[in-house]
């Protein structure tokens, strides 16, 4: 227990040590020298304490200092807090709210704000009614068409304001009048013109998996794009898929490429034409889809069978089908063949694929149809050693002028064969010494080509395995998200059309035409900017980059252009330091 009678006689602080030695003169009526001694004070501060306390300027017992009556929190930070109530924030929302404006606040502290407002704790809510996905992502706002007579004009930020370049190109290739012509289906809300451009504007932009919709349906100037306030969601695009038939592609596809051949006829001027199957792997676990073989894994997967048809020259796909049976895929080249037929009445051009694309009795019939083509034959034990036996007599020098090749001069046997199973003769040639441990042996009813140009048109057909790398990596070709076929080709068919107008802006860029679609978007369209409306047309606003000199030289951007979907006003470009 302390020593109390040492604490009054022996007092710790000045303000105790004060009161006890004035204390003991007015009180205690003992000498003024006595108790300066006691104390520690000279006679002459002792008086001058004494002084000081008649004359009323010294406080023994100063009034203890109370902090403020009203909370810390500042008013216009409350009136944050009761705004985004109002909104129907919970506490917890509103105080992370409130931390990315860099207020930093409690929850509790949000908890007391309200109810000094008067306001009631809210009901527990559902994800949904808190705008939440089970991932706890924000919902998008519903998406609406823009209203141009009663829309006020306004100012948004875009993440990829370069993707507007394509307007031009999507207004001259009058894409759009290929959609109502072939009057695709509408929805309630989304016109048939609005879901199409939707599903362009995502595969200009390019992704590995289209799933990632989510990460641009938040964005108001996409949706100016196609003419709505946000794009949709990847659930309408998965249903609104679903109600195009298999005979309306067919048809749309016709017109896309009938439109495109008037419109750039300079894609589509190549005496040859390569084709390819590509697999479109699907990983559900409750496929019904068949095993088909591909390439780039060495094994069967299940997944859909798709063919691709490029112009050999510029590159661009001029037909897609994906929903080839392993049963069909020998006659899908006739199918080919007959849609080219429907565009141009006949096929010039010789078709160019590789052996696994169809079989001897087809490559009859197309023979006896008047198709030209170079493929290869199957290696057997028996033609090896055939190959093996000819005498050097028979073999010619070729030498290939493709300058970065490596094996530039092999030696050709050439020879005229019956295959199995046809009644037409072909062109076979057998070709050794050029970096192969076997020979390749290739075969073709084109008997005009020289050989230097039979083999420089086969060894460019991996022309067609770039562009499949091209679709896969950029155009998200590979993100199989539905069992049903239906779908997968509605999105080749947009994949075809989004490669079509990367062609065609290429041109349009001095050194940059031969550049592949990935390598477009990084330099040219991938930029932030602003989207404004001033109540008669649109600005795009970018800032200044390295290859904005480039772009400030293409003519169709340095003029507006008039957008039908967009009540026919004028988009124009602005660059800024």
């Amino acid at each position: 227990m302390p020593d109390l009678k040492a604490f009054f006689n022996h007092p710790a602080s000045p303000r105790q040590r004060q009161y006890e030695a004035i204390r003991a003169v007015v009180v205690d009526q003992l000498p003024v020298e006595q108790v300066a001694h006691r104390f520690g004070y000279s006679v002459a501060t002792l008086y001058s304490l004494l002084r000081d306390l008649k004359a009323g300027t010294l406080e023994l017992f100063p009034p203890p200092v109370r902090g403020p009556y009203e909370r810390h929190t500042p008013e216009p930070v409350r009136q944050l807090v009761v705004k985004y109530r109002h909104a129907q924030l919970s506490a917890a929302e509103i105080s992370a709210r409130l931390g990315e404006e860099n207020y930093k606040i409690s929850v509790r502290t949000v908890e007391r704000i309200l109810a000094d407002a008067g306001f009631p704790k809210l009901h527990r809510r559902s994800r949904p009614q808190r705008g939440r996905t089970q991932r706890n992502q924000q919902l998008p706002e519903r998406t609406q068409a823009l209203e141009f007579e009663t829309l006020k004009p306004f100012r948004i930020d875009c993440p990829v304001a370069g993707v507007f370049f394509f307007l031009p190109y999507v207004v001259e290739a009058g894409v759009m009048d290929i959609v109502r012509q072939c009057d695709l289906p509408t929805s309630a809300v989304v016109s048939a013109e609005q879901a199409a451009l939707a599903m362009l504007v995502l595969k200009l932009i390019g992704s590995e998996r289209l799933s990632h919709i989510a990460s641009y349906d938040h964005e108001p100037g996409l949706g100016v794009f196609a003419g709505l306030t946000v794009l949709p969601k990847a659930s309408f695009m998965t249903t609104y898929s679903c109600r195009l038939s298999e005979a309306l592609l067919q048809e749309f596809q016709q017109h896309l490429l009938r439109q495109f051949q008037t419109v750039y006829p300079q894609f589509y001027q190549s005496d040859f034409i390569n084709l390819d199957f590509h697999t479109i792997p699907h990983f559900g676990t409750e496929s019904q889809m068949e095993k088909v073989w591909a390439g780039a894994r060495g094994k069967a997967v299940k997944g859909a069978n798709t063919l691709l048809a490029q112009d050999a020259a510029s590159n661009v796909i001029l037909y897609t089908r994906a929903d080839i049976l392993r049963k069909d895929e020998a006659r899908e080249i006739q199918h080919f063949v007959q849609y080219w037929k429907t565009l141009r009445h006949t096929v010039k051009e010789t078709l160019v694929f590789d052996c696994r694309l169809t079989s001897y009795t087809v490559l009859n019939e197309l023979m006896a149809d008047g198709v030209q083509f170079i493929t290869l034959r199957r290696r057997s034990q028996g033609l090896l050693k055939k190959a093996a036996a000819l005498p050097d007599n028979v073999w010619q020098r070729v030498t290939l002028s493709i300058p970065k090749r490596k094996h530039k001069t092999c030696r050709v046997a050439e020879s005229e064969v019956t295959l199995t199973g046809c009644s037409h003769p072909v062109r076979q040639l057998i070709i050794t010494d050029h970096g192969r441990a076997q020979p390749t042996v290739m075969i073709t009813n084109n008997r005009a080509l020289p050989l230097a140009t039979l083999l420089e048109v086969y060894a460019k057909r991996w022309h067609i395995e770039n562009k499949l790398a091209e679709l896969v990596s950029f155009f998200n070709l590979n993100a199989l998200s539905s069992p049903l076929m239906i779908r997968i080709h509605f999105d080749i068919l947009w994949t075809l059309v989004a490669d079509t107008l990367y062609h065609r802006l290429a041109q349009d860029l001095p050194r940059f035409e031969q550049q592949r679609a990935d390598s477009l978007f990084r330099r040219f369209i991938d930029m932030p900017g602003q989207i404004s409306y001033d109540g008669q047309d649109f600005k795009v606003t970018l800032r200044k980059r390295a290859h904005t000199p480039i772009l400030m030289g293409v003519e169709a951007l340095q003029k507006g252009v008039a957008v039908p979907w967009l009540d026919n006003c004028i988009v124009r470009y602005e660059w800024t330091a």
